[in-house]
């Protein structure tokens, strides 16, 4: 069950809910305030119960993954990756994690050892993002051990007095997108900018990249309609807007540095992922990423649309199509979150967009130099091998279908693994997680729990004041 411990947010699972329902009501409260004070009691006691405004939490476990039975050191070497792959990729995965899951090793197997596209089913919480990465910065690591010079400084221009210059403009290794990955909504693609940020621009990260890649960044920007700025590169109009913004980006940085000193964090925690850094990986505007574009560009169907129809784009494309037909073995990967909604005339639409895309690529006569990973919360390889093969003008056979093996409920020895690190984290005293797990062992919680949620070790959702009273059926007739 995810979310049960407070951790270092100081919030469970509970605490938020009393949060948001709290919050919605004073936004009740403020703008539709009325001078008589009994009429707004009198209002919440109407809407604040289970069933008017809101309803009660419904708590279920988290479906556990099999694990792979490796390291992770093994998955990559089983892949044929470099050797220093491994290491990096851990920046990209949640911390404490020793093992993949079964589905992320068959999918580094799959895209990197074989150079087959995959198609990977697995529910919430199953690490599908990490199931596209690993492959890619597999290749990147590969890749990069041949770049040549170092990476030189990015300009701070918006300092000075003059105009714009490209954050990229002393590289010499080629810039091209090496992925790209695209998603039907921005939030999605915002979402994906926090796992690249942990990934490609933490603390760790960077550190990596100076000992071992003379100081190269894995680049990555999210190219969309909220993306700085519009217009053509050095429009007088446009510059003091992008210069504005990154003086503010630069301001917030600097500030969450202080703030995290303060409560005595690294500056390269978690809290770090949600805010974009100057100088760094993250390219931020287009005119940058038309200038020299990312190594992973984020966008959406709609934005990739309009960008293979102006000018302003073209260069991006261009220098990735040249850097696929004149570097050996160079290939473009294409990574689709939600692929089961593409379907009917939408569906339509964007399956020609794709096969424009690889046409102005020049995929279309090197298909070979095309890797496609998608997932899909429903796909199903006998019933739709034929939508695949239309949907990316591929045959069917060049794509494997991976499917997240869950394992019962209460059978997972990291269950209580995880439980117990989440319970030392939150206990008020000292605590270490073999402590808490000696706590969990004596007093059954975590069987209580499972037993509970999993009863004969298939999963339940309850809501929270039955899963109370299954829990301590005597707690309600005692009034406490």
């Amino acid at each position: 069950m995810a979310g049960l411990s407070k951790g270092s947010s100081g919030l469970d699972v509970f605490d938020v809910f009393e949060g948001l329902r709290e919050a919605m009501f004073r936004y009740y409260d403020t703008p539709f305030a009325v001078s008589d004070r009994s009429v707004m009691e009198e209002r919440r006691r109407l809407l604040d119960r289970e069933g008017a405004a809101w309803r009660e939490p419904y708590i279920e476990l988290r479906p556990q993954y099999a694990s792979c039975g490796f390291s992770i050191e093994e998955s990559f070497r089983h892949a044929g990756a470099p050797a220093d792959a491994a290491g990096f990729a851990r920046f990209a995965l949640p911390e404490g994690v020793s093992s993949l899951y079964q589905h992320q090793h068959e999918g580094l197997l799959t895209a990197y050892r074989d150079q087959r596209d995959f198609v990977v089913t697995a529910g919430t919480g199953s690490g599908k993002t990490e199931t596209f990465m690993l492959p890619v910065l597999a290749d990147l690591v590969a890749e990069s051990e041949e770049w040549e010079g170092s990476r030189g400084s990015a300009p701070r221009w918006w300092h000075g007095k003059g105009g714009y210059q490209p954050s990229r403009a002393d590289e010499k290794r080629p810039a091209a997108v090496r992925a790209l990955v695209l998603y039907p909504t921005n939030a999605l693609a915002d979402d994906q900018l926090v796992r690249l940020r942990r990934a490609l621009d933490s603390d760790p990260a960077r550190a990596w990249l100076d000992r071992n890649r003379s100081g190269h960044r894995f680049y990555f920007g999210r190219y969309t309609g909220a993306t700085p700025v519009p217009g053509p590169i050095g429009s007088r109009s446009a510059e003091p807007r992008l210069r504005n913004y990154l003086r503010d980006l630069e301001q917030r940085e600097e500030a969450l540095k202080r703030a995290l000193q303060e409560r005595g964090e690294e500056s390269g925690s978690q809290a770090g992922d949600f805010l974009p850094r100057v100088a760094g990986a993250e390219m931020h505007s287009r005119w940058d990423m038309q200038e020299a574009p990312p190594d992973v560009l984020v966008t959406n169907y709609s934005m990739l649309n309009i960008m293979l129809l102006r000018p302003q784009e073209s260069s991006m494309f261009e220098a990735t199509r040249n850097w696929l037909h004149s570097t050996p073995g160079a290939r473009f990967t294409l990574i689709l979150d939600e692929l089961h909604t593409y379907r009917g005339t939408a569906g339509t639409e964007v399956a020609y967009l794709l096969r424009n895309l690889q046409h102005r690529l020049g995929l279309d006569t090197a298909p070979e130099k095309l890797r496609v990973l998608a997932a899909s919360a429903s796909l199903e390889k006998d019933r739709d091998e034929a939508f695949l093969e239309s949907f990316f003008a591929l045959p069917r056979k060049r794509f494997a279908v991976l499917q997240g093996t869950t394992v019962p409920a209460g059978t997972d020895s990291a269950d209580l693994s995880a439980a117990s690190a989440e319970l030392a984290e939150a206990a008020e005293g000292p605590l270490t997680p073999d402590g808490a797990r000696a706590l969990l062992d004596r007093t059954g919680a975590a069987s209580a729990l499972r037993l509970a949620l999993a009863p004969g070790g298939k999963a339940r959702t309850l809501p929270l004041s039955e899963l109370a009273s299954t829990l301590f059926p005597g707690a309600a007739d005692s009034g406490e």
